[in-house]
């Protein structure tokens, strides 16, 4: 498992019970738990004999248990094997310790990293978070596709037209585009489309042209920003890699319009209907988990994931 030095969403917090709970990240089986201090993601294989740790317990101490043989870990460390008839008989101990990720929540999402990062960024949120004009509904989607494609459809400005119900095909293609780095890991596209006339551009906004921000921050977010007259939508996306053929996209719609609950029914509806609109084209695409940036056919409609794709490399090659 290759983490870039950045902090990754690993699992939403309200999953996490009181038993220990089995994720996969880039296909590595792991275990989080919550101990007495902290929340502990390490392996989900046991190293005595292979057992896995989310079929076991959390103790009383706050330690995992191994279902198999009832062997005890502490943050990783191997503490002993419990001995109930005896409890003052000496503990066996043999110093073996696994990995361990340190880990953060922030906004009821479970982030790890690498414990030999150090310095890296700050978990990304969009200044829409710290706004308060906007109101935001937020929600989760399984993609059957590596987190890759998944960030690329994101980020594709062609796509729209073909793929979404918003879309115009008379109108394909935008214009006026431009591209930017905000920091070494954080990029930005702007661009211009004529909306579709029953897209929510022209109902609400009353536009003939709306404006688009379309942004990629390193490890996995995207930030899609609408402009419609005085009207702002903005789409925040964190990916959670979990296999070549797995992903959970974690979103969030920030809007400076509809601020009543009426507003936020709608726009939930409207944004898992087109998560089912890409994850309908997205589960027909053939499989690809590797990063290119010699597409036999690429255009200038295609630099934002250009871009994402050299950013993404540097950092692998680190």
């Amino acid at each position: 498992m290759r983490l870039l030095p950045f902090w990754y969403p690993v699992l939403l917090t309200n999953s996490i019970l009181k038993n220990p709970i089995k994720i996969k990240i880039f296909s590595e089986p792991l275990v989080v738990y919550k101990s007495k201090q902290n929340y502990v993601v390490h392996t989900d294989v046991c190293p005595h004999q292979g057992a896995s740790f989310s079929s076991g317990w959390v103790n009383k101490e706050g330690n995992i248990q191994c279902p198999y043989h009832g062997f005890e870990f502490c943050d990783g460390q191997f503490c002993k094997i419990p001995n109930p008839v005896n409890e003052n008989l000496k503990s066996f101990k043999n110093g073996f310790k696994m990995k361990t990720f340190p880990t953060i929540m922030c906004d009821n999402i479970l982030f790890m990293k690498n414990k030999s990062e150090n310095n890296i960024p700050h978990i990304y949120f969009p200044p829409e978070e710290y706004n308060a004009s906007f109101v935001s509904v937020d929600g989760f989607y399984r993609f059957p596709s590596h987190y890759i494609p998944v960030i690329e459809n994101l980020l594709d400005m062609l796509h729209i037209s073909y793929v979404h119900s918003f879309g115009s095909s008379k109108t394909p293609l935008p214009n006026k585009q431009t591209f930017e780095y905000i920091n070494e890991h954080h990029g930005r596209s702007t661009f211009e489309y004529i909306p579709n006339p029953n897209s929510m551009g022209r109902k609400v906004g009353n536009v003939e042209k709306v404006k688009v921000q379309n942004e990629f921050i390193l490890p996995t977010n995207t930030v899609t920003r609408v402009y419609a007259g005085s009207t702002i939508k903005t789409v925040f996306t964190r990916c959670i890699p979990i296999s070549n053929n797995e992903t959970i996209l974690y979103w969030k719609m920030y809007r400076n319009f509809w601020v009543h609950p009426v507003g936020d029914f709608i726009s939930k509806m409207l944004m898992e209907k087109t998560l089912k609109e890409d994850f309908d084209i997205l589960k027909k695409c053939y499989p690809r988990n590797k990063i290119s940036i010699k597409n036999k056919i690429h255009t200038k409609y295609d630099k934002t994931i250009m871009e994402f794709r050299k950013t993404l490399l540097k950092f692998l090659n680190y």
